[in-house]
């Protein structure tokens, strides 16, 4: 951070004006403005280091984990931790912030439990949520794994989204964990941005009053939103058809979202380990010469990560992006977009943001489903792509060729 100055900024969109106040002048940018496809909420803060819509350097994005866990580790307790993110956004910022908190804290008791849309086939649902504002409201809450869930007077809780304007998805969390009757002595609630002005560390407040509260980010500020008065709000994307029956993920596959939980206690991942397995699958490395990108798919998000970090350290040249359910127009800061059915036979679109397929040398998509349910129009799209399912099979996917 450079310096602190009043800083105020105008976004014009389609729908109407977005105005940004911040205290803060950062040495790089962390989020550009987008616009939504969806009448509850026209604008969307577009990360730069989550590598969620823009392709990201795996290092830049671990710099962002190791900023905010370092922001949390001034607020813990000396008890246990529980670690939440929000699907889908946050799923892999969650996991990523546990990460750097379990190799910072190895002594501490300390779990990771992510928010999902999808209900493995022998998992029970502990609670829901909704998240109003969303393309996608409803958020599935699993009985976590032995040894995730911590908690206790002198625990803290540690809530990671992307970013917040309002608090309110924090606010319905924290409810649903003190409706299961769990205390912490402490709350963090954790963005890359924060516009919601205090608002979020007092909604969450009013929930957990015997818990002190407060907040980390990398860039906070307040946000004010003028609608055009002559807008007519376009609807959300209709339904799809699917080619593939509807999917649920099994409990125990080799890479999925941890939708059930990662304990502390339990050997950490690398993701060397992961190169490792799929290279023992059938994986050709990349070169050192190759520029590749490593694409994770929806929630599964944090396994992609750490082999597109592993690739870096080999000194192959990589990105990160993952595939997502967020309709976003083009514009400035969506330049590329293609859009195809989902691969988990529910009938829902899915997208992928500011990739030029013929920019890259290799192209890797982890995803939790089989190939077959992969759609024709995102394959043939890609042009030629290594897939890592979730079993850990590995298939090389082509184009289908074009009639003439």
């Amino acid at each position: 951070m450079k310096a602190k100055a009043e800083t105020t900024r105008t976004y014009y969109l389609e729908a109407g004006a977005l105005t940004l106040q911040t205290t803060q002048v950062l040495e790089r940018e962390l989020f550009r403005v987008a616009e939504r496809i969806n009448p509850k909420r026209a604008f969307l803060f577009v990360s730069t280091v989550l590598g969620r819509h823009i392709p990201v350097h795996p290092l830049e994005h671990r710099a962002a984990l190791r900023a905010l866990a370092d922001g949390v580790s001034g607020h813990l307790l000396p008890g246990p931790v529980f670690v939440m993110g929000f699907a889908e956004t946050a799923v892999g910022i969650g996991a990523g912030v546990f990460d750097c908190l379990r190799m910072s804290h190895g002594d501490r008791d300390m779990g990771y439990l992510t928010t999902t849309r999808f209900s493995p086939e022998g998992a029970d649902d502990w609670f829901t949520i909704e998240e109003s504002h969303s393309h996608a409201v409803d958020h599935i809450i699993l009985e976590p794994r032995p040894g995730v869930l911590q908690h206790g007077p002198d625990a803290t809780l540690v809530l990671v989204d992307d970013e917040t304007t309002t608090g309110k998805t924090f606010a319905e969390l924290a409810s649903g964990l003190r409706a299961q009757g769990l205390q912490f002595g402490r709350v963090v609630l954790v963005t890359l941005t924060d516009w919601s002005d205090g608002r979020a560390v007092a909604a969450v407040s009013g929930i957990f009053q015997d818990a002190d509260v407060c907040g980390v980010s990398l860039q906070q500020g307040a946000w004010d939103w003028a609608p055009k008065r002559d807008w007519v709000h376009s609807g959300l994307p209709g339904r799809c058809e699917t080619c593939c029956s509807r999917w649920r993920p099994e409990v125990e596959q080799v890479f999925a979202a941890p939708r059930t939980g990662i304990a502390a206690s339990e050997p950490r991942q690398s993701g060397e380990d992961i190169l490792t397995r799929i290279e023992q699958a059938g994986f050709y490395p990349p070169r050192e010469t190759d520029r590749v990108l490593v694409v994770g798919a929806g929630e599964h998000v944090w396994q992609p990560m750490l082999a597109a970090e592993a690739l870096c350290a080999r000194g192959v040249h990589t990105r990160f992006i993952t595939t997502t359910r967020s309709p976003i127009l083009r514009g400035e800061t969506i330049r590329h977009k293609v859009s195809f059915s989902d691969h988990y036979g529910q009938g829902f679109w899915m997208y992928m943001h500011n990739v030029v397929p013929s920019e890259w040398d290799r192209i890797l998509l982890f995803t939790e489903t089989g190939t077959d349910g992969l759609p024709d129009e995102f394959v043939n799209w890609l042009g030629r792509v290594d897939v890592i399912d979730g079993a850990g099979t590995v298939s090389v996917l082509t184009a289908a060729e074009q009639p003439a």
